[in-house]
């Protein structure tokens, strides 16, 4: 009985280890770049509501950073979008020469409420991404 029990215990902890290895695995996520940007500013009330504001450059700089590290100069359009999609985003393409991946997430602060747009552009030359542009925005409601 001991042996059983200390048999099921191993296999238990095995499991259990598994899986967190499976969920630390490393990679491009938009719910985590979004949690560690910077809380959007509380504007005045006439300035806050059903206004697309942009977030400053500066402030996403490290996303972009990241972003810009998963999908270098020469990724194939389907490994971009492949890997865009696993990190949240859905890509729809514009023409031969771009396409638009967007991530979009809901955010409360005090009673309002921010609709947040991740907005990032595949410059493509042929069926290779050649750059990225990256924009985030926000309305508040």
């Amino acid at each position: 009985m001991k042996k059983y029990l200390l048999a099921l215990f191993s296999a238990g902890t095995l499991i259990a280890c598994a899986g967190i290895a499976i969920a630390a695995q490393p990679g491009l996520s938009f719910a985590a770049l979004e949690y560690q940007q910077p809380r959007d500013p509380l504007l005045p009330s006439n300035q806050s509501a059903d206004i697309v504001e942009h977030t400053p450059q500066a402030d996403i700089a490290p996303a972009v950073d990241e972003i810009s590290a998963a999908i270098p100069a020469g990724t194939p359009r389907a490994a971009a979008e492949a890997l865009l999609a696993r990190a949240g985003a859905h890509c729809r393409q514009r023409d031969a020469a771009s396409e638009r991946c967007t991530y979009f997430d809901v955010e409360t602060r005090d009673e309002y409420v921010d609709a947040v747009h991740w907005n990032v552009r595949l410059n493509l030359a042929g069926d290779q991404v050649q750059g990225i542009s990256v924009d985030r925005s926000w309305v508040r409601s």
